[in-house]
């Protein structure tokens, strides 16, 4: 396989298993003082991370959560947002601008942040109440977050047998990817130089397709790219679908696999240039069957691992390069 480190794949899928012992012992401590809601808040990718979160809550707690964009929560506020109120925030660098500002401003207010920060010298890290140091683990430390709460709440009653389960994940995502290599390298060939491509999930992996299309194909290839939830797609999308557009799903098997089994079997008499994500398609032999659907996000993950990796070299563009990004100001 191409650029491929089975030790690094492995060591950074165990870094995020070894945070969630300090998320647990940090939500264990905000539940025996009591808390009010959460607050959510991210930009980008890491507001897309919080919405796959909120698709666990939501469909399965009752948790007083608000999922906010941090720069809309600046501009426009949240009633809902006291003194009793959790905020959970993520920032590989330390010193995302909007992050930074939104935690200033739910401080104004008298709330808590907690913050999942990969420069432990940053400026983030002076600002939260709470800090979990990391940058390799995001699925990890939000899906721990949101179930931890849900277990205090009295809800999600197999935490403890799910986070026996999920420490195979390193092997067994290892393992997808190498499954996944071939596929991902065929769409990297056909797909690098398409004029647009429509990017379509639902579920908790509407965020992850919103996540890989604006925050890596768009920022780090300067590839155009547009996300459509599976759910909105039959309102306007499909419209502008033919034979010649790049269509690509994910699909997951969380309940939402429904919404996407219908755009998958529209797109594909419409449309020649169908790609399709799955990951009923590969083996987790070490996971109980009914966390597959809860687990698709990182599966998902894995599998675009290696679509950057192909991409990066077919199109002779390190996904490290910014025109615009943190190099001009704006």
């Amino acid at each position: 396989m191409f650029n491929f480190n089975e030790k690094v794949v492995l060591e950074t899928e165990q870094s995020g298993l070894d945070i969630i012992k300090k998320v647990e012992q940090l939500v264990d401590h905000i539940c025996q003082e009591g808390y009010g809601n959460l607050f959510f808040v991210g930009i980008g990718g890491t507001f897309a991370y919080a919405k796959q979160a909120e698709s666990i809550v939501k469909c399965q707690s009752t948790l007083n959560l608000h999922v906010e964009n941090a720069a809309d929560l600046i501009a426009l506020g949240n009633y809902h947002l006291t003194d009793k109120t959790i905020v959970i925030i993520e920032s590989k660098s330390g010193d995302t601008p909007e992050i930074v500002k939104a935690v200033d401003y739910v401080h104004t207010l008298g709330a808590k942040v907690i913050g999942y920060i990969g420069n432990s010298e940053s400026i983030l890290c002076k600002k939260v109440d709470h800090v979990i140091h990391g940058n390799s683990g995001p699925y990890y430390f939000w899906l721990s977050v949101a179930l931890r709460f849900m277990y205090h709440h009295g809800e999600f009653g197999d935490y403890h047998d799910l986070m026996q389960e999920i420490q195979h994940l390193p092997s067994t995502l290892l393992n997808v990817q190498k499954h996944a290599d071939l596929g991902c390298e065929d769409y990297a060939e056909k797909y690098k130089d398409a004029p647009i491509q429509y990017f379509i999930g639902s579920g908790n992996l509407e965020g992850w397709a919103y996540c890989y299309a604006m925050c890596i194909l768009e920022e780090m290839q300067w590839m155009r790219t547009k996300f459509v939830s599976g759910a909105d797609f039959f309102h306007g999308t499909l419209e502008v679908i033919d034979r010649d557009t790049c269509v690509i799903l994910f699909k997951g098997e969380d309940n939402a696999r429904s919404i996407m089994d219908r755009v998958h079997n529209f797109v594909e008499k419409v449309s020649a240039n169908v790609t399709v994500f799955d990951t009923k398609d590969y083996a987790m032999d070490k996971i109980n069957e009914k966390y597959r659907g809860l687990l698709s996000p990182f599966v998902m993950r894995a599998i675009c691992q290696r679509i950057s990796v192909h991409l990066e070299h077919k199109r002779r563009h390190p996904l490290d390069i910014r025109r615009y990004y943190r190099c001009l100001d704006y």
